[in-house]
């Protein structure tokens, strides 16, 4: 890999610090004011919607084009549906879980004083079971905060509907294969490159004007990036994610999104079909600089480019991601190699994208 942009010095704990910090949809401030605290500093100006998300610029040689730069700041959490008689949460779901991957599993509930309340999320126990090949589903389990009663889930504990949950997981670095695992790569992955963009862009010239951006809420309907592209109102959009892998056993299918692949491409999903003449651009730049790549085509699924590419006029947008293996869980796998791609990938991009070339896109 080419190491002109510097990989080494990307930073591991800063990745870290944004998987362990809480930032469920709607709930998103936390990961807001980490993104403040790094960029807001550096940035020529800050911009804000009125649903959450946030915007920073950094000023280049010219005004245009305008590129916004975006991961989205949630993650996949829940919500306090109901309190039984008996002191068990029934809860919700804010994004798409596996309700496979629940069972035993640690979370927290942000109370009504801030404070969190470690539970468990379980369900009637095997043993009781007559029949154990069912599924469970979501509406079959509970959150149990050792609480004897409701009145001490709400009394002693402070808990109410309308509270979220946040999934509980530790960072750990498998060195030997340069790994990582944790929560919440899906979209601290983009968050995280998104940063280090406007640090690189901050001490260097670029033909461009960029907006390094979260949005909110993107789990549950890409809301966010709605609010978010009307308020920049850009040119051309990149789309930083943590997408799902499927090299997993038994795929019988191509694989397109496999750990230490290299930074996914993606051509098309349900919610957008990708400018081709930009596509086109980012493969001739990847293999210029030796960045290793791979091309998606999706069946299913979506990101913010779904919402970004068809807001104004329409704005030339693409999807760059690392595969996560086991996305959309408690603890997902990430190669740092894949990352590493994805940010130099996104900086040689913003390094040659001028106007002569943002008309050659729109060709």
């Amino acid at each position: 890999m080419n190491n002109k942009t510097n990989n080494n010095a990307l930073s591991l704990n800063l990745l870290k610090e944004l998987t362990q910090l809480s930032g469920v949809s709607g709930n998103e401030s936390q990961i807001r004011k980490f993104m403040e605290k790094e960029l807001g500093k550096i940035s020529d100006q800050q911009l804000r919607d009125h649903l959450g998300s946030i915007a920073f610029e950094f000023k280049g040689q010219r005004s245009n084009p305008k590129i916004l730069v975006i991961g989205h700041l949630d993650e996949i959490g829940f919500m306090v549906h109901s309190i039984s008689k008996n002191g068990l949460i029934n809860f919700t779901s804010l994004g798409g879980w596996d309700p496979r991957t629940l069972m035993s599993s640690p979370v927290e509930i942000i109370n009504q004083e801030g404070e969190k309340v470690i539970g468990l999320i379980g369900s009637v126990p095997v043993h009781h079971l007559k029949d154990t090949t069912g599924k469970l589903s979501l509406d079959e389990m509970y959150i149990d905060i050792g609480a004897e009663n409701d009145e001490e889930v709400q009394n002693l504990f402070k808990i109410r509907k309308g509270n979220f949950i946040v999934p509980v997981s530790h960072f750990a670095h498998i060195e030997k294969k340069n790994c990582l695992i944790s929560k919440a790569f899906d979209d601290r992955v983009g968050i995280a490159v998104t940063i280090e963009v406007g640090k690189y862009f901050h001490n260097v010239q670029h033909p461009n004007t960029i907006y390094c951006a979260g949005s909110v809420q993107e789990e549950v309907g890409t809301r966010g990036a709605m609010t978010i592209v009307n308020l920049i109102k850009p040119d051309l959009a990149i789309v930083l994610e943590g997408a799902p892998g499927d090299d997993f056993p038994r795929n019988s299918e191509e694989m397109q999104a496999k750990k230490n692949g290299g930074v996914q491409l993606r051509m098309i999903d349900p919610t957008m079909i990708a400018n081709p003449n930009f596509i086109n651009f980012a493969i001739e730049i990847a293999e210029k600089s030796k960045i290793p790549y791979q091309i998606a085509v999706r069946k299913s699924g979506g990101t913010d480019a779904g919402k970004i590419h068809i807001s104004h006029l329409g704005v030339p947008t693409i999807v760059l991601a690392a595969p996560v293996r086991y996305a959309h869980s408690h603890n997902g796998m990430l190669s740092w190699y894949d990352y590493q791609a994805v940010y130099q990938l996104t900086i040689s991009l913003l390094e040659k994208l001028d106007n002569k070339v943002f008309q050659k896109i729109l060709d």
